[in-house]
């Protein structure tokens, strides 16, 4: 007696199942990580001299790229904010060394959320500014 209609769907259905959970399991460790965290002490500064550095760069990290280019986007992104902050402007910049910025959500105050893409490299920080 040949199986039922019912019977060859499940059949195909278990025979492709190890195909399907081998597609969900991540190939690496580093695969599983989302992003690489980096820092950004040396990208933070003081209200006024003699206070802790408190000011500019935090939770800085980046997915598919290396810190070095995570820390040296920041920084030109912080010059060119700090540059328009001192001329009177807040205007936070779009475009950095090929990454597209956007701001995102965030939880505190005095905080910039932002976001840069390029390719498939992501770059994410939040940056703190002084009200004063």
């Amino acid at each position: 007696m040949p199986p039922s209609p019912r019977s060859r769907r499940l059949l195909l259905a278990a025979a492709t199942l190890p195909a399907v959970a081998a597609l969900a399991v991540p190939a690496s460790p580093a695969a599983a990580a989302a992003f690489e965290r980096c820092p950004s002490a040396d990208l933070r500064y003081p209200f006024q001299e003699g206070q802790p550095n408190f000011f500019g760069v935090h939770r800085l990290r980046i997915d598919a790229g290396t810190c070095r280019t995570a820390h040296r986007v920041a920084k030109k992104w912080m010059t060119r904010f700090e540059a328009a902050l001192s001329g009177g402007e807040v205007r936070l910049p779009k475009r950095v060394e090929g990454f597209r910025f956007r701001q995102v959500p965030v939880q505190a105050a005095q905080t910039y959320g932002l976001r840069g893409r390029k390719d498939a490299t992501t770059i994410r920080f939040n940056y703190v500014v002084p009200n004063g």
